[in-house]
């Protein structure tokens, strides 16, 4: 006996052209059971589960269409069962993985479920059958063939032409809106590629907002108004045929394989605001009637697009917004005048502009370029020279370089005055202009500010730096049987300095200790950090506390200082005169750079390094150092020098370890004085460019002894 139940499958690959097949087995299966009122919504529910079969499933589904006395049901069935999918029709739409299918399945079907098995997952949507009488006369069958079935009287091309629900639409995110869109007018047209694009108000532009087929991958990228494939410069409100591709190429489309296009604008309130696109493989493919049928898909769709368009213009609006808070956040972070210049340039580029050059007045308010960046280090310096170039030899404002582009000049004022200029390159066709130009602009007046600060506060590094140096020892004790030497010279103007010092002291019972740190940052904070740090160590030391659980304390010290501490490197140790006139030298390196050993008892053996670098202090909140025996004999000499020695540069080479070595292998029969002034001036001579960095210099010759001196 009969049931009156037809049951038709099909299994498809876990791939996305597997959505459109799907498609085409719903459709010709609704067709060929005379249930051509449902195959849009049926069409439309199908889409979506396969597409998210294919998505987040992975595996292999079967699609299922029955036909049941009472109504249509639609199966997919996926190998996943583990995929739990959150049910209810009160699911927020974008919230989820599956919000966009869930609400189109809930919003089209009179019932839907899923059902979980061992093996296997089944999502489920059916569409009741609502019976109608063929006629008076019409005899009574027994089965679904012999009746007339329909779910709801079909909407007019004209008010719905692709099948959708509009409250399906207005529940859905605009992103997913735009896409389902695209994709129903790919399907309806049986196109290769879809794609839809939407005005970008701030630079008068159209961006590819959504993409279906073949047109994925020119997702995002933007066309000026009047190019091939984008509105018309005069507005026009026809559509627009291409037949063949490559007779009239579209820039936009050049990279795809495509050979015809057939356009229509969306407009909304008199303007256009996007347009609608479906192209095919084919060259000649579209008809008039297809750019007819076309144009009343886009019309039917300008209201959402509009609302569309209206919520991108607003949302990028906020997100300049955003942009110009975070820029004045980091810029205000920033009291350094390279670090500042620096950060601006990398603001710009590559959000506002392709590549950048800042020009900062000197004291006859001459521009002088400070600063270029590009966004492609492999262009930086042609783009450096040709702004050098441009630099003019009064107090106007810098021409435009010649480079290739764009160029935009802007004014760095700060309090009433002008103290620089803000170059801008970016591409040919694409200058600043409307709201980014206004956004430009803002930058630029937050970064004169910030350069105008960062130039005051140079005044306080170099109170900061004489500060530091009031901090080291005025005198140098008396060791017998060591000669001592010392070195220290601070940065010039507008370089980092470094935060250096050094102490030696009598720790009793013939023993000493000395220390040479480097504080991280500059001014009277780093100052105050390395005055904190010289007279812990001393005391703790004084007080018969080894060398290891010194530092320990000092680094629990320092990171009680919070926001106001500092990472430091230090070489600390202690060295005893034994009664036998030798020496014995225990010391820690934390985080500093190892000392160099000279036996001058060797004389054609090479200065090495000893004691193992441990942690710096203030990283860690709490670390373990080891105490490490130094041997040394009479007649040995050791130097520690801090970072601003060995990298110290001239272009790209440093002066590293073995410069402090050629200097160190001259001076063997000269005093421990003269090694360090030798050493500075080294150091000093290797570069023409002022120095970056504070340099310190502590030198102990064994067994020669010197009388004190004072600094």
């Amino acid at each position: 006996m009969s049931t009156g139940v037809k049951t038709l499958s099909r299994t498809f690959e876990p791939a996305p052209t597997s959505v459109s097949e799907a498609r085409r087995f719903a459709r010709k299966v609704l067709a060929e059971w005379g249930l051509e009122d449902l195959v849009d919504d049926a069409i439309l529910l199908t889409s979506e589960l396969v597409t998210n079969a294919v998505t987040h499933a992975g595996t292999p589904m079967t699609v299922v269409v029955v036909r049941e006395v009472d109504r249509l049901r639609i199966d997919v069935v996926d190998q996943h069962p583990t995929r739990v999918l959150p049910l209810g029709v009160n699911a927020h739409p974008g919230t989820g993985e599956h919000g966009r299918g869930l609400l189109i399945t809930s919003a089209l079907a009179t019932s839907w479920g899923v059902e979980y098995r061992k093996d296997h997952k089944r999502v489920w949507a059916a569409f009741a059958l609502v019976e109608e009488t063929l006629g008076a006369e019409a005899p009574a069958g027994d089965g679904p063939e012999d009746r007339d079935v329909r779910r709801r009287e079909p909407a007019s091309a004209g008010q719905d032409p692709l099948g959708l629900a509009g409250l399906t639409l207005n529940q859905l995110p605009l992103a997913d809106m735009l896409e389902l869109v695209v994709e129903q007018t790919r399907d309806l047209f049986g196109a290769d590629a879809a794609y839809l694009l939407l005005e970008d108000e701030m630079e008068d532009r159209f961006v590819v907002a959504a993409t279906s087929g073949a047109a994925a991958a020119i997702q995002g990228r933007s066309v000026r108004r009047g190019e091939a494939g984008a509105p018309s410069l005069k507005a026009s409100f026809r559509p627009l045929s291409i037949a063949d591709l490559r007779a009239t190429p579209v820039e936009l489309l050049r990279s795809l394989e495509l050979g015809s296009l057939v356009t229509a604008p969306v407009a909304f309130d008199g303007r256009v605001i996007g347009m609608l696109a479906v192209a095919r493989a084919e060259p000649g493919s579209f008809t008039t009637e297809d750019g007819a049928q076309l144009q009343r898909v886009a019309d039917w769709a300008a209201p959402s697009v509009d609302r569309a368009s209206t919520r991108a213009a607003d949302s990028e609006r906020r997100a300049w917004l955003a942009f110009q808070s975070e820029a004045s956040v980091m810029l205000a972070a920033s009291l350094d005048l390279e670090t500042t210049t620096a950060m601006t340039g990398q603001i710009v580029v590559p959000r506002l502009a392709t590549w950048c050059g800042i020009y900062l007045n000197d004291a006859r308010d001459h521009p002088r370029l400070q600063f270029a960046w590009h966004a492609d280090e492999h262009q930086l310096d042609a783009v450096r020279d040709a702004l050098e170039d441009a630099e003019p030899d009064g107090p106007e404002a810098p021409a435009a370089p010649d480079v290739e582009g764009e160029v935009a000049i802007l004014p760095l004022e700060a309090r009433n005055r002008i103290i620089g200029w803000l170059t801008l390159g970016r591409p040919a066709g694409e200058p600043l202009r409307r709201e980014r130009l206004m956004v430009a602009e803002a930058v630029s007046r937050r970064a004169a500010l910030a350069i105008d600060n960062a130039r005051a506060h140079t005044e306080l590094q170099e109170i900061g730096q004489s500060l530091q140096r009031s901090l080291l020892p005025a005198v140098l004790p008396e060791i017998p049987g060591v000669d001592i030497g010392v070195g220290y010279e601070p940065t010039g103007e507008f370089n980092d300095a470094g935060g250096d010092f050094y102490d030696i002291f009598a720790l009793g019972a013939g023993r000493w200790g000395f220390m040479v740190g480097d504080v991280c940052g500059v001014g009277p904070e780093a100052a105050a950090i390395a005055g904190m740090s010289r007279h812990t160590v001393r005391a703790l030391m004084r007080a018969g506390i080894p060398i290891a659980p010194t530092l320990e304390r000092l680094n629990a010290a320092i990171s009680d200082e919070g926001l106001r501490g500092r990472f430091i490197t230090l070489v600390c140790g202690t060295l005893e005169v034994t009664a036998a006139s030798r020496f014995r030298m225990r010391l820690v390196c934390a985080g500093h750079p190892p000392p160099f050993l000279v036996t001058r008892t060797e004389p054609g053996v090479p200065a090495r390094r000893v004691g193992r670098p441990q942690a710096l202090l203030g990283v860690l909140d709490s670390v373990d150092y080891i105490e490490e025996e130094v041997t040394v004999a009479r007649g040995d000499r050791l130097v520690v020098v801090t970072d601003g020695v060995l990298e110290r540069r001239s272009g790209d080479t440093m002066f590293e370890e073995a410069g402090v070595e050629a200097v160190l292998a001259t001076g063997i029969d000269v005093g421990a004085q003269a090694v360090a002034d030798r050493l500075l001036r080294a150091v000093s001579d290797f570069s023409s460019a002022p120095p970056s960095d504070d340099m310190a210099v502590l030198v102990l010759d064994l067994a020669r002894a010197q009388p004190p001196r004072s600094r």
